[in-house]
């Protein structure tokens, strides 16, 4: 297939190299084409072929198969929606921000397009507009008692039901928490971590509350424990150490990097940002938002020079 070659490369340089596959998942690939083969313009195909390689990583793929099932149905939310996750973590995030502007518009309440769109405005470094989107879709959790309130199609994963669900909540949360900061708007921040319950309240990755949902959550654990060490709950050795040489590794390390970043930290911050885009794990979304942020210092510091 067709690779879109602008997609292949990160922005420090580094190829986006795809992991080998196991033979169980070559296998899901081959029967997954096979079958789209038979009927190459039905969308559940192509998005099932498509997340076949999302497993190995081969997302410049996912995108071209997405696109042509936008090509077949513009008014299902789930092609810009799931395109746009593919793109971020190819570092295309003026083309994964216009797909988040179409998701959001055929589903406008939808908190995996809030989400995703929150996080490409962050990564962009417009840090008040990532505010809006997030502290917007966190203001529509209204409560259970509001589900009823939920629009008959679209994104299962809505909004609304956010104050129910702690994994949607702690990660919202959490992006919410340091684009405050990243604003300048540390009291703010500390408003929304003051608010935070002592405990995290019930279980985490409640998934069955979102069947039909092409995103659902993992428990998040580990966003849960970046905001008690925003709080000053946890030092950052405890929480960096415990993720140190997992996939979690580049969320964890950058929650603390981009901290520091917003409290004038840059020596530890960069410490911590070249030690995750050295990790293996390039797909990560901390990963991603470590580039970026390194791009950004780098280009901060060379119109210093001039200067």
């Amino acid at each position: 297939m067709r690779r879109p070659p602008t997609h292949t490369v990160s922005w420090t340089g580094r190829p986006l190299t795809p992991r080998s596959a196991t033979p169980e998942q070559s296998d899901r690939i081959e029967r997954a084409d096979a079958v789209l083969a038979l009927r190459p313009d039905d969308v559940e195909r192509l998005i099932a072929a498509a997340r076949v390689r999302e497993d190995v990583w081969r997302y410049d793929e996912a995108v071209v198969l997405y696109g042509r099932a936008m090509a077949i149905d513009g008014r299902d939310y789930r092609l810009p929606l799931c395109r746009a996750h593919r793109l971020i973590r190819l570092r295309a995030l003026d083309l994964a921000l216009t797909d988040l502007d179409l998701a959001k518009t055929l589903d406008p309440t939808g908190f995996n397009t809030s989400y995703l769109r929150g996080l490409t405005l962050y990564l962009m470094g417009r840090f008040d507009d990532a505010v809006s989107e997030y502290g917007g879709c966190l203001d529509r959790g209204i409560g259970e008692a509001d589900v009823g309130s939920m629009p008959s199609v679209g994104d299962p994963r809505q909004c609304v039901v956010v104050a129910r669900d702690p994994a949607s909540r702690v990660a919202l949360t959490a992006w919410l928490v340091r684009a405050l900061a990243r604003a300048g708007r540390r009291r703010e921040a500390q408003e929304q971590l003051e608010a935070l319950p002592s405990t995290w309240p019930g279980g985490l990755g409640p998934s069955a509350l979102y069947p039909g949902s092409p995103i659902v959550p993992d428990d998040n654990v580990h966003y849960w424990a970046l905001l008690r060490y925003y709080r000053g709950d946890v030092d950052q050795r405890s929480i960096v150490d415990a993720a140190r040489g997992g996939e979690q590794f580049p969320t964890v390390a950058y929650g603390v990097a981009a901290w520091a970043l917003a409290f004038g930290e840059e020596a530890s911050a960069r410490r911590l940002l070249e030690e995750i885009v050295a990790d293996s794990h390039w797909a990560r979304l901390g990963h991603v938002a470590a580039e970026a942020d390194l791009v950004r210092l780098a280009d901060e510091s060379g119109r210093e020079d001039i200067a």
